[in-house]
Parts: structure tokens; C-alpha cells; sequence
């Protein structure tokens, strides 16, 4: 019989082994080949619960010493004395037992203990019983090596899960590339036809027969349109492929008011739309110009083309510290829950919900430059006729 000083260092050992790494194949070598040698066992498993879509839970052999199932007498008495799987309820039955024990008629002792949270172990000793104290002192160990189990497979589960991001970035890298490619490859070989097609704009409509001058019109017209396609589809993509940040510059807010003024005024008169500037618009900001009126004018541009007559559209500048907000209201035509988010994205938006004669690529672009520039922006609509209000923060 052991000494109590003895028990204690063998309980020692023990738990030192249990949590030493997050690999849990290199911790359960030490930590179960600790159990067997420190307490004089034969054999050990540990058996983890695994709930099947049906319901049914089963208890799957997760790891064994001797590593030979042949070999291993845990094994074969878990195979003998347990089912390979249980409904909720009979496991729950099993785990009020544990921990319990099970004699052969060899002299062999086979023990289960609880792993909380995780599942059971089984260990087998020959020649003679655990004592009853060491079968009770075994509770904490056992919940800290089941602690330890969950910390190692959280960890293994969480890599595994960032190496499937990864893989996911990379073929989302190479789609992208690939689209960026297709693009490319579609707006050059447009070039040709597209010229062929452009020399027609070199005849002399008032030579033609009335029927056929029209038909040159149309001609044209979809040259137009297609050509403007073409130049706007690369254009974007291939300012999708840089993300490049413009020069910053210190603009005065009173110039940038009276420029977009100045811009959206012959919109504003033909369709008596009135612009409200309301906010702080004193003093500067140092930020990408260019891009910044850009985006401004865009989406005033987008209020004007889907505002009703009449109305009024606002335009507000508010500060906090060094950062600025700037916000577009409008009461036109509004934006529909679903599109909240493909407006920022090219070739979604269908040409109902464009603006007339739109090719669905200025909000892209904005979206661009707001990507390349870290700022934050975002729409928010009630929905159709409840008009919208897009958000910039620098």
C-alpha cells in the first residue's frame, strides 16, 4: 500500500503531464502512458461522444495505450460491456453511474471514468483492485485532462478552420484575377469590332434613304453605348486590381460646397430640386481630394436622377475630433432592402433600378475609392418611395 507522501507525488506527476501543449496526440502519450505506469495499470482508452444527425450519441474510440487494439484490454471490455451508441437518455442513465468498475474472472479490474464534456475513460488494471481513495482522487484529474482535450481540439478545429479561409482567399484571389483577366480580354477584343463598326459613323446620313439613315442611327447609338461599356468595365476593374489612394490634399469645405454647388445646378433647375447644406461646413479637411468630390458628386448625382420634381435633397457635414461624416438625404424612389448592397457592386443592379441611361458602375467606383481610402460607407433605406440616406465617414 502506498504512503500518503507517495500517492500525492504520483498524483503530482500525473496532473504535470495533463495541458502541457495544444496537441493533444503528444499530451495523451504522456499523460495516459503516466496513468498506466504510475498506477501500475495495463491498459487505457478514452472514448469520445459524438452526436449523429439522427440524434443518437455514440462513443467513439479517440485514443489507446497500448496503441494496438489487439493488444489493448480496455478495448476489448468497452467493446464487450458498452454500446457502440446511445439515445440522450440512456447516456445520461450511463453517466450516473460512472465511476464504476467491472471484474473478469482473471483478476482483471476494468474502470470508467467520467471525462466531462467529452467522453469516458476507460482503465484496466491486473492482479488486483483500485482502492477506493484512488479511484476518488482520480475525479480531478480526470476533469482537468477533459478541459485540457476540449482547449486541444478548439485549437485544432480553429487552425483547420483558418486553413480553409486561406484556401478560400486563394481561390477567391484567382477568381478575381481570372475575372479581372476575362474583362480585359473582352474589352480589347470589343476594340475591333467596335471600329469596324465606328467607321460607320464616317456616312454621310443625308446620302442614305430615309429607312436606312434611321437604322445608322441605331447603329450608332449602340456603338455609343457599347463603347462607353467597354471603357467603364475596365476602367473599374482594373482600379479594383490597384486600390490605389489618392494624394492628400487640405480642402476648405467652402469651396467644396460651392463646387458641388456649382456641378449639380443645371440637374437642380431642370427637375426644381432643391440642395441643403446643413451642418458644419467651416474650416478644412485633409483628406483625398480628388476622390473625395468624386464620391460626393456621385451620390448627389444618384439623389438627383431618382428625386421627383420639387423636392429637396440635404447634404450635411458633422465633425468628431479629427474625423468627418458627411450624409445624403433624399425623398425619391428609395432603395429596396435586397439592394441595399448589390448598389456598391458592378453588373447587379438591373437596368429598371438604374438610372436612365446608367451602366451601374459610378457607385462601384465610389465604393472603390472609399475601400482604397478606408472610409466608411453605407446606405440606409425604408425602402420603395421612402427615399435614402447614404453616410461617408472619413
Amino acid at each position: 500500500m502506498l504512503l500518503r507522501a507517495e500517492e500525492q507525488q504520483i498524483y503530482y506527476e500525473i496532473s504535470m503531464s495533463i495541458g502541457t501543449g495544444l496537441e493533444y496526440r503528444k499530451m495523451l502519450k504522456d499523460c495516459l502512458g503516466k496513468y498506466l505506469r504510475k498506477l501500475n495499470l495495463s491498459a487505457g482508452c478514452l472514448l469520445r461522444t459524438i452526436e449523429r444527425v439522427d440524434g443518437a450519441i455514440e462513443l467513439e474510440p479517440f485514443y489507446q495505450l497500448p496503441k494496438k487494439a489487439a493488444a489493448n484490454r480496455a478495448i476489448h471490455i468497452v467493446n464487450t460491456f458498452l454500446q457502440r451508441s446511445y439515445d440522450p437518455q440512456g447516456l445520461g442513465d450511463l453517466k450516473k453511474e460512472l465511476p464504476f468498475s467491472h471484474s473478469t474472472m482473471d483478476e482483471e479490474y476494468a474502470y470508467f471514468f467520467s471525462l466531462p464534456d467529452f467522453g469516458i475513460l476507460v482503465l484496466v488494471k491486473s492482479g488486483g483492485p483500485l482502492d477506493e481513495h484512488t479511484i476518488n482522487a482520480l475525479a480531478a484529474l480526470n476533469a482537468k485532462l477533459a478541459n485540457a482535450l476540449n482547449a486541444c481540439l478548439q485549437k485544432e478545429a480553429l487552425v483547420e478552420s483558418e486553413h480553409r479561409l486561406a484556401e478560400a482567399n486563394e481561390r477567391l484571389a484567382e477568381f478575381d484575377a481570372d475575372k479581372l483577366s476575362f474583362i480585359q480580354y473582352i474589352s480589347h477584343e470589343l476594340n475591333t469590332p467596335l471600329n469596324w463598326i465606328g467607321s460607320l459613323n464616317m456616312m454621310e446620313s443625308k446620302s442614305l434613304s430615309p429607312e436606312n439613315a434611321r437604322y445608322l442611327d441605331f447603329v450608332r447609338k449602340g456603338f455609343s453605348r457599347i463603347s462607353t461599356l467597354a471603357q467603364l468595365a475596365s476602367s473599374y476593374f482594373e482600379e479594383a486590381r490597384q486600390k490605389r489612394r489618392g494624394e492628400m490634399q487640405q480642402l476648405d469645405l467652402r469651396e467644396l460646397e460651392s463646387a458641388l454647388q456649382a456641378t449639380l445646378m443645371p440637374k437642380l433647375v431642370s427637375k426644381e430640386l432643391t440642395l441643403i447644406f446643413e451642418g458644419d461646413w467651416e474650416g478644412y479637411l485633409v483628406a483625398d481630394k480628388e476622390g473625395l468630390v468624386f464620391v460626393l458628386q456621385v451620390i448627389l448625382e444618384n439623389a438627383v436622377n431618382f428625386s421627383a420634381w420639387e423636392q429637396s435633397i440635404r447634404i450635411s457635414f458633422e465633425r468628431a475630433d479629427d474625423k468627418g461624416t458627411f450624409s445624403v438625404t433624399d425623398r425619391g424612389v428609395g432603395i429596396e432592402a435586397e439592394d441595399l448592397r448589390k448598389v456598391f457592386k458592378p453588373c447587379q443592379m438591373p437596368e429598371h433600378k438604374r438610372s436612365e441611361g446608367g451602366y451601374g458602375f459610378s457607385l462601384p467606383r465610389v465604393n472603390l475609392i472609399c475601400e482604397a481610402n478606408e472610409w466608411s460607407l453605407s446606405v440606409k433605406s425604408e425602402g420603395q418611395g421612402r427615399g435614402s440616406c447614404f453616410s461617408l465617414s472619413l
